[in-house]
């Protein structure tokens, strides 16, 4: 029988992912939306499966990065008429996620939209979402978003003093983001509080001129 994530509450211990227990991706996704984030969860986001086997060669910590990537997309507002179809979520360059991610989405929505998922090796337009991994070239990715309605997610130190508007880092064997909303506020993105509240606020200026 898998074990459930703990996720901790509010205060000075923000919610987390541990990984130090398996993790499921459907039990995480209903975790992470119901429990951290308060939102409806789809009947088969509920459904605690085992990981299918593609998905048992990526690590814990990507795992939880996958499901969070998805739930984000969940609490951003674009502004009317930006690239319609489709969710798009781009993954710049290596591919730590592996199959995850698609499996994590597979058949749901946001706001009635589809989701998608992109490999891109360069910079190039029609992504709402795009995570740029650690050793991806995260400037050039940058410059080609700024100021473009996407939500740019990375993993690295500088990647908000870069100009991203999430990343995440891993505190004590935990995934935890934090959130730059003066560059989401650039970018014409509204974030919701909710999602706000569970995060790291740093308002780095940005480094991207």
């Amino acid at each position: 029988m898998s074990t459930i994530p703990t996720i901790q509450g509010r205060g000075t211990n923000r919610p987390l992912v541990t990984l130090k227990q398996p993790v499921t991706q459907r039990t995480l996704a209903l975790v992470l939306a119901s429990t951290m984030l308060a939102a409806p969860v789809s009947a088969r986001a509920q459904s605690a499966g085992a990981v299918p086997l593609r998905g048992q060669h990526i690590s814990r910590e990507y795992q939880a990065k996958a499901v969070f990537l998805y739930n984000f997309a969940k609490f951003v507002e674009w502004p009317a008429g930006t690239l319609p179809g489709p969710l798009t979520i781009c993954i710049a360059g290596r591919n730590p996620l592996g199959t995850f991610l698609d499996e994590t989405i597979q058949g749901e929505t946001v706001g009635g939209r589809p989701i998608v998922t992109r490999i891109i090796l360069e910079p190039e337009a029609g992504c709402h979402v795009m995570f740029v991994p650690d050793g991806a070239a995260a400037t050039a990715y940058l410059r080609a978003t700024r100021n473009t309605p996407t939500l740019t997610v990375g993993e690295t130190p500088r990647f908000l003093g870069l100009g991203g508007i999430i990343s995440f880092f891993v505190d004590n064997g935990k995934v935890r983001f934090e959130i730059n909303p003066k560059a989401a506020e650039q970018s014409q993105l509204r974030i919701s509080s909710r999602l706000l509240q569970l995060a790291r606020i740093q308002n780095a200026p940005g480094e991207l001129r």
